[in-house]
């Protein structure tokens, strides 16, 4: 599949309801009725929420080569991986966040099985576009490669998947091009933060209680900031800091194997 000319899709919706109609055959059993559930998931990820900022910031994507970047990334990590040949939109951020403006470089993405979603802005920096590639694809090598159905994933299953994809930054691009939020806490705050708020909740299904977990991950409410990204990719960190294994082998990797140094040692 590869990249999707979402260029024409946009020029050929009257609104954002024509657009997200186009995207629901994507969606596994999804109906044309489900439509603003999508819209909205794309949205609360990153998505533009002005139709006239949509038009006019995808023909600038276009005309200063993002397609062209996206595209060398994605065939770059499918050929390093070996993973899935699978449909890549590029849509444009919501530059009105000040999070994503200011946290994330002007760009963020939502991956699943079969699928990519990057939203990304004219302002996003072009070397941050390997970045973005590299943690979103790794999501959908990691969900095509694992046996255990996303139906029974926890909490670690959630921060191990962050975690991962984040390393596989690191291990591409060097830590000065790791998001912020992998450096937000040094080591002894992670450790305390492990402790008091992560462990007791490692092996909540994601599905029995999503709200906690979301608040977990992104540090809402009276968590840290990005509280379960943070100690996912420390986690991940030092593992391979310990074992000196290929980043490659290990996308398949059971998060229970991570778990089982963190029960071995002090995180």
């Amino acid at each position: 599949m590869g990249l999707v000319n979402t260029q024409y899709l946009i020029h050929q919706s009257a609104s954002f309801q024509k657009l997200a109609v186009r995207f629901v055959p994507y969606f596994k059993g999804a109906t044309e009725k489900e439509w603003s559930s999508i819209l909205s998931h794309l949205q609360n990820h990153g998505m533009v929420r002005s139709w006239n900022a949509c038009q006019e910031m995808i023909d600038k994507l276009k005309d200063k080569g993002y397609f062209q970047l996206v595209m060398k990334e994605y065939q770059t990590l499918q050929k390093q991986w070996g993973g899935p040949d699978v449909p890549v939109f590029i849509l444009p951020v919501n530059e009105s966040s000040k999070e994503i403006r200011e946290d994330f470089y002007y760009q963020s993405g939502v991956a699943f099985d079969d699928k990519i979603f990057l939203f990304i802005s004219p302002h996003t920096p072009k070397e941050r576009i390997g970045t973005l590639m590299t943690h979103e694809y790794h999501h959908v090598c990691r969900l095509h490669f694992l046996t255990k159905e996303e139906n029974d994933f926890t909490f670690l299953d959630t921060i191990m998947m962050e975690g991962l994809a984040e390393y596989a930054v690191y291990h591409r691009f060097g830590e000065s091009y790791i998001a912020k939020w992998a450096k937000l806490y040094d080591e002894s705050q992670l450790e305390r933060m492990y402790k008091k708020w992560v462990s007791s909740h490692l092996h909540k299904k994601v599905q029995d209680d999503e709200r906690l977990i979301q608040n977990l991950l992104y540090g809402k409410g009276n968590y840290p900031k990005m509280l379960g990204y943070a100690t996912g990719f420390h986690i991940v960190k030092k593992y391979f800091d310990e074992h000196r294994i290929s980043e490659e082998s290990m996308i398949a990797e059971p998060a229970e194997t991570f778990l089982k140094m963190i029960e071995s040692k002090s995180l």
